[in-house]
Protein backbone atom coordinates (compact mmCIF):
# COMPACT_ATOMS: atom_id res chain seq x y z
CA UNK A 1 0.00 0.00 0.00
CA UNK A 2 0.99 3.86 -0.42
CA UNK A 3 2.23 5.97 2.59
CA UNK A 4 -0.26 8.45 3.19
CA UNK A 5 0.29 12.13 3.29
CA UNK A 6 -1.35 14.02 5.74
CA UNK A 7 -1.01 17.92 4.51
CA UNK A 8 -0.59 18.11 1.35
CA UNK A 9 -3.47 20.06 -0.66
CA UNK A 10 -5.22 18.90 -4.00
CA UNK A 11 -7.80 20.37 -6.25
CA UNK A 12 -11.07 18.16 -7.21
CA UNK A 13 -12.64 19.30 -10.56
CA UNK A 14 -15.82 17.93 -11.57
CA UNK A 15 -17.68 20.26 -14.24
CA UNK A 16 -17.92 23.38 -12.92
CA UNK A 17 -17.41 22.28 -8.99
CA UNK A 18 -13.85 22.76 -7.88
CA UNK A 19 -12.43 22.95 -4.49
CA UNK A 20 -8.62 23.23 -3.33
CA UNK A 21 -8.51 20.37 -0.62
CA UNK A 22 -6.17 19.82 2.60
CA UNK A 23 -7.31 16.44 3.99
CA UNK A 24 -6.08 15.22 7.71
CA UNK A 25 -8.42 12.41 7.96
CA UNK A 26 -8.56 9.74 10.54
CA UNK A 27 -6.93 6.57 10.63
CA UNK A 28 -10.53 4.55 9.85
CA UNK A 29 -11.63 6.83 6.91
CA UNK A 30 -7.97 6.61 5.49
CA UNK A 31 -8.53 2.70 5.51
CA UNK A 32 -12.14 2.61 4.44
CA UNK A 33 -11.04 5.07 1.54
CA UNK A 34 -7.97 2.35 0.68
CA UNK A 35 -9.45 -0.77 0.60
CA UNK A 36 -12.18 1.35 -1.89
CA UNK A 37 -9.32 2.36 -3.85
CA UNK A 38 -8.84 -1.20 -4.14
CA UNK A 39 -12.17 -2.30 -5.20
CA UNK A 40 -12.17 0.50 -7.69
CA UNK A 41 -9.25 -0.20 -9.25
CA UNK A 42 -10.03 -3.76 -10.16
CA UNK A 43 -12.88 -2.46 -11.51
CA UNK A 44 -10.67 -0.46 -13.80
CA UNK A 45 -8.30 -3.77 -14.36
CA UNK A 46 -11.85 -5.51 -15.32
CA UNK A 47 -13.18 -2.06 -17.90
CA UNK A 48 -10.27 -1.86 -19.65
CA UNK A 49 -8.40 -5.26 -19.76
CA UNK A 50 -8.04 -6.70 -22.89
CA UNK A 51 -10.74 -9.05 -22.72
CA UNK A 52 -14.00 -7.35 -21.26
CA UNK A 53 -16.52 -9.62 -20.05
CA UNK A 54 -19.79 -8.13 -19.03
CA UNK A 55 -20.76 -10.37 -16.30
CA UNK A 56 -17.14 -10.24 -14.43
CA UNK A 57 -17.59 -6.50 -14.65
CA UNK A 58 -20.75 -6.46 -13.38
CA UNK A 59 -19.45 -8.51 -10.67
CA UNK A 60 -16.79 -5.82 -9.80
CA UNK A 61 -18.86 -3.05 -9.68
CA UNK A 62 -21.07 -5.12 -7.26
CA UNK A 63 -18.27 -5.67 -4.95
CA UNK A 64 -17.31 -1.85 -5.23
CA UNK A 65 -20.55 -0.74 -3.80
CA UNK A 66 -20.40 -3.45 -1.70
CA UNK A 67 -17.37 -1.96 -0.29
CA UNK A 68 -18.74 1.48 -0.87
CA UNK A 69 -21.93 0.91 1.50
CA UNK A 70 -20.48 -1.11 3.78
CA UNK A 71 -17.31 0.93 4.22
CA UNK A 72 -17.40 4.65 3.38
CA UNK A 73 -21.31 5.66 2.87
CA UNK A 74 -21.06 4.87 7.26
CA UNK A 75 -18.48 7.08 7.71
CA UNK A 76 -19.15 10.49 9.82
CA UNK A 77 -17.69 13.78 10.07
CA UNK A 78 -17.02 12.91 13.88
CA UNK A 79 -13.25 13.45 14.12
CA UNK A 80 -12.41 15.26 11.44
CA UNK A 81 -11.21 19.20 11.41
CA UNK A 82 -14.05 21.16 11.11
CA UNK A 83 -12.70 23.20 8.85
CA UNK A 84 -12.69 20.35 6.24
CA UNK A 85 -15.72 18.51 7.38
CA UNK A 86 -18.23 20.49 4.62
CA UNK A 87 -15.87 19.90 2.15
CA UNK A 88 -15.30 16.25 2.29
CA UNK A 89 -19.35 15.55 2.51
CA UNK A 90 -19.13 17.35 -0.86
CA UNK A 91 -16.92 15.12 -2.07
CA UNK A 92 -18.61 11.81 -0.53
CA UNK A 93 -22.17 13.23 -2.40
CA UNK A 94 -19.89 13.50 -5.50
CA UNK A 95 -18.84 10.31 -5.10
CA UNK A 96 -21.93 8.71 -4.34
CA UNK A 97 -23.71 10.51 -7.57
CA UNK A 98 -20.77 9.21 -9.54
CA UNK A 99 -21.40 5.47 -8.56
CA UNK A 100 -24.85 5.48 -9.39
CA UNK A 101 -24.32 7.08 -12.65
CA UNK A 102 -21.70 4.36 -13.47
CA UNK A 103 -24.30 1.87 -12.23
CA UNK A 104 -25.97 3.16 -15.15
CA UNK A 105 -23.34 3.01 -17.67
CA UNK A 106 -22.67 -0.23 -17.29
CA UNK A 107 -26.65 -1.25 -17.94
CA UNK A 108 -25.89 0.59 -21.09
CA UNK A 109 -22.69 -1.14 -21.88
CA UNK A 110 -24.52 -4.15 -21.79
CA UNK A 111 -27.66 -3.26 -23.89
CA UNK A 112 -25.23 -2.15 -26.50
CA UNK A 113 -25.86 -3.50 -29.70
CA UNK A 114 -23.35 -2.15 -32.47
CA UNK A 115 -19.80 -1.71 -31.71
CA UNK A 116 -19.64 1.52 -32.25
CA UNK A 117 -22.04 2.69 -28.95
CA UNK A 118 -20.14 -0.48 -27.11
CA UNK A 119 -17.18 1.78 -27.44
CA UNK A 120 -18.74 4.84 -27.22
CA UNK A 121 -20.66 3.91 -23.86
CA UNK A 122 -17.38 1.85 -22.44
CA UNK A 123 -15.48 5.48 -23.09
CA UNK A 124 -17.99 6.90 -20.69
CA UNK A 125 -17.70 4.30 -18.31
CA UNK A 126 -14.36 4.60 -18.24
CA UNK A 127 -14.32 8.52 -17.38
CA UNK A 128 -16.52 8.36 -14.92
CA UNK A 129 -14.63 5.65 -13.10
CA UNK A 130 -11.67 7.55 -13.42
CA UNK A 131 -13.24 10.59 -11.74
CA UNK A 132 -13.98 8.52 -9.08
CA UNK A 133 -10.56 7.12 -8.42
CA UNK A 134 -9.86 10.80 -8.78
CA UNK A 135 -12.02 11.72 -5.74
CA UNK A 136 -11.01 8.90 -3.92
CA UNK A 137 -6.90 8.97 -4.32
CA UNK A 138 -7.47 12.96 -3.47
CA UNK A 139 -8.93 11.89 0.01
CA UNK A 140 -6.50 9.48 0.45
CA UNK A 141 -3.11 11.85 -0.41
Amino acid sequence: MTQLKSHSKSNISYQNFTLTWSPMLPKLHNQAYQTFLHALLELRDRATGGNLELDLLQKKFQQVQQVFQGQIISLTSDGLDAAIAPQWQSVQTEIHRALRLLEVDILFLRSSRQASTFQQRLASLSDRLEKIIGYCQVMLE
